[in-house]
């Protein structure tokens, strides 16, 4: 079975009937206080993400009672920063509120992770799920799966970010044959300290054939897993998923003709185009596609050189 972790936006007139039919197809609402929230335009994103962590605050405190005995989860920023600090003091303030996860961006080492449970024993939540997101993450994989804490049980792998500290371009995703051979490290630690594993998230919302691909990559190699998902309907996919057929597809070519500089140049002028206030993800209206900051940063750093 797959477990969905799906990144909401919410509105107060429709969001407790929108969290709930969430909970029917076996997916948490999980509230985004760090990649989603980030402005570019103005360098400004500790004040976004403050005005942002404020208003979700007021509105889970209005709607307490209703979403007390439901799934919530968080992603917080990454630990050391104020943001981190400040993130941790608002779940904190959320008292009784049952948390199903809290994902720690960018995991670094175990000590971060012990570092993070150690300050939270005073928080109600049913596990911290540590996010791979970097070079020094990733080669401290092993240290960090063999921890040992009740609240430990699942780890979640970040590729966008993982893409740009690595100082990638054109970005690895899960088209790409490569993408499975992190998958694969992954798969041995988590089997042999049976650590569940979370993938990331399928930024081509409207390749459906080939989002069925990679969950069908996924369930290779685990059993029960979970996947963060951008829209209810990769959720519903996730839940409705069997592992019972064939699905031949052509490996997706991101850059078709394009050269590797005239597709950096792409994804500069569309991420601006979509989104000009500059902040967040940016969505391609006509194909759905979402272009992440990491891609954006890394196009720039690729056209700079």
């Amino acid at each position: 079975m797959i477990t969905s972790y799906q990144f909401v936006k919410f509105r107060e007139d429709s969001f407790v009937e929108f969290h709930r039919s969430l909970t029917e197809i076996n997916t948490v609402s999980c509230f985004d206080f760090e990649d989603s929230v980030l402005d570019f335009k103005t360098n400004d994103s500790n004040r976004y993400k403050s005005d942002h962590r404020e208003k979700v605050l007021k509105f889970l405190n209005k709607f307490k009672v209703k979403i007390l005995k439901t799934w919530l989860g968080f992603r917080i920023n990454e630990y050391g920063t104020n943001r981190y600090f400040d993130d941790i003091e608002a779940i904190r303030s959320l008292g009784n509120i049952k948390i199903r996860c809290i994902f720690l961006s960018n995991c670094s080492s175990v000590e971060v992770l012990k570092t993070f449970l150690e300050s939270t024993e005073d928080i109600r939540y049913d596990e911290v799920i540590p996010i791979i997101e970097s070079n020094e993450a990733f080669n401290n994989l092993e240290e960090i799966i063999k921890f040992k804490d009740p609240r430990f049980k699942n780890i979640a792998f970040g590729h966008c970010d993982y893409n740009l500290s690595c100082d990638l371009f054109p970005f690895i995703h899960q088209d790409n044959p490569k993408y499975w051979y992190w998958i694969e490290k992954f798969a041995t630690l988590c089997k042999q300290e049976n650590i569940g594993f979370i993938n990331s998230i399928y930024l081509n919302v409207n390749h459906n054939e080939y989002f069925n691909l990679m969950l069908k990559n996924t369930s290779d190699f685990f059993d029960n897993w979970g996947q963060i998902t951008l829209t209810t309907e990769q959720s519903k996919t996730c839940y409705n998923f069997k592992n019972d057929q064939t699905i031949n597809l052509p490996e997706f070519n991101y850059m078709g003709t394009d050269s590797v500089e005239e597709f950096a140049g792409k994804i500069i002028t569309l991420f601006e185009k979509y989104n000009p206030e500059g902040k967040g993800y940016s969505v391609m209206p006509d194909t759905k596609t979402f272009i992440s900051p990491h891609e954006y940063v890394a196009a720039k750093r690729f056209v700079n050189k």
